[in-house]
C-alpha cells in the first residue's frame, strides 16, 4: 500500500510543478503580450 502511494506521489509531484512552472511562464507571457499592444 506504502509503495503504491510512493509511487503516485512521485509520478504526481513533477507534473505539478511542471503544470505551475508553465502557468506561470504563460501568465507572465501573456501580461507582456497585453502591454506591448
Amino acid at each position: 500500500q506504502n509503495l503504491v502511494i510512493t509511487g503516485s506521489l512521485i509520478t504526481i509531484i513533477p507534473l505539478v510543478i511542471a503544470f505551475l512552472l508553465l502557468q506561470k511562464y504563460w501568465q507572465s507571457g501573456l501580461a507582456a503580450g497585453a502591454v506591448k499592444e
